[in-house]
């Protein structure tokens, strides 16, 4: 459907972060409060609690941090209950859902300015078994039904690739490294240190052929933005959301013509590149839902970086790392900086902004104009995408 409003007027004018963490000390609504309150910090001219008119926030289970009507504490929290708010669900592509929601909202001017909040306190589940027990809900009701583990599901999908095109578990190791190296430049993730592929080819096999090392961490974390329709009333280097889409595929894996495909991302990365009228080889970075390494490799593909069965091939070349001409995940990605999960796509366009504002600080990508985020939801069920630029 084609899109109308002020496309390409909508901008981001402020962002802040916790730390992501494996536990952390705060509650979870001590995560919201750092962050609603502080990311009126970070906007250049000033903007006021009162200015906001639209308040949405994104988690993605109750069961994690035990809190669900999370809009009227962030009114509360910033002292305007006069706000409109609402809470945004979309399993992993929660919080890039919540940015979604509030771009078509603001681009019908019944609003101005948007606040989003997402968190995540994965650590109050105690362990990863009962975390892992409430992920397997982001797939089909049958796969939920037949107790498929979320991360046998994604196994299933790198043997299908590696099948088909020959990549190997070194190719998968190759995502971990790189992003753990990039993750040491970047004082908010999880993870400040750099692997080898030994070491990802000896982690423990959690379902085969992916191992420890080739899977996201649970992670605690919040990250909130500030958006407006007048982005240059409150700083003089917005970043606009130049082109936006949400895509769905059939939940289960199984219910999939290629199961080494996310047609989902294809069709919304398709889309988001006509509204901004910017293909992939005029973007300058990608931040992407790497929550198993096999995930990355084949966005790759899916986001015309590679053709299809070749995306391996980018990481052999170096093409894909911090130096190289198409940098994916300097941020280190959901598998080192982290995957809080209603916090992680509103992380990834804050990284975005901080990219292209130039204050990256030392993972900052030189000269960089445009950028991507690509966030899903359960094996590909749902992908939001996102163009931005200065």
């Amino acid at each position: 459907m084609e899109k109308t409003g002020i496309i390409g007027q909508v901008g981001v004018v402020g962002a802040y972060s916790t730390k992501y963490e494996s536990r952390t000390s705060k509650d979870t609504s001590e995560l919201i409060r750092e962050v609603a309150v502080n990311v009126f910090t970070t906007v250049d001219k000033g903007i006021s609690p009162g200015e906001v008119d639209l308040i949405i926030t994104s988690n993605y289970s109750d069961s994690f941090g035990i809190l669900l009507h999370s809009a009227p504490l962030v009114a509360d929290i910033i002292g305007n209950r006069s706000a409109v708010g609402f809470r945004a669900e979309n399993a992993c592509a929660s919080g890039t859902t919540a940015v979604y929601l509030a771009w078509q909202l603001l681009s019908t001017g019944k609003f101005r300015n948007a606040l989003i909040v997402g968190f995540e306190k994965m650590s109050s589940q105690g362990s990863s078994a009962k975390a892992n027990e409430l992920l397997m809900r982001t797939g089909s009701p049958d796969e939920y039904r037949t107790g498929a583990p979320f991360l046998s599901l994604y196994a299933l999908i790198a043997r299908e690739y590696m099948r088909k095109y020959g990549a190997t578990e070194e190719d998968l190791a190759l995502v971990a490294v790189k992003n753990h190296e990039n993750a040491t430049r970047n004082p908010l993730a999880q993870f400040q240190k750099k692997i080898t592929v030994d070491d990802v080819l000896r982690s423990p096999y959690i379902s085969t052929p992916l191992k420890l090392l080739d899977a996201s961490p649970l992670s605690d974390g919040a990250v909130a933005l500030l958006l407006s329709s007048d982005p240059k009333k409150y700083t003089d280097s917005p970043v606009y959301i130049k082109g936006i889409s949400l895509k769905h595929d059939y939940p289960g894996v199984y219910q999939r013509e290629d199961m080494s495909s996310f047609k989902a991302v294809r069709e919304a990365s398709e889309e988001a590149y006509r509204m901004s009228g910017l293909g992939p080889e005029k973007i300058d970075l990608f931040e992407v839902h790497d929550a198993f390494t096999i995930s990355e490799i084949i966005l790759y593909e899916m986001l015309g970086l590679a053709e299809k069965g070749k995306g391996y091939k980018l990481l052999r070349e170096g093409v894909t790392s911090f130096a190289g001409h198409k940098p994916v995940n300097a941020s280190g990605g959901l598998k080192a900086k982290g995957h809080p999960i209603g916090a992680t796509g509103v992380g990834m366009v804050a990284e975005v902004y901080w990219q292209l504002r130039g204050e990256a600080g030392a993972r900052q990508v030189s000269g960089a104009e445009a950028g991507l985020v690509e966030n899903h939801g359960g094996t590909g069920g749902t992908s939001v995408v996102i163009v931005l630029t200065r």
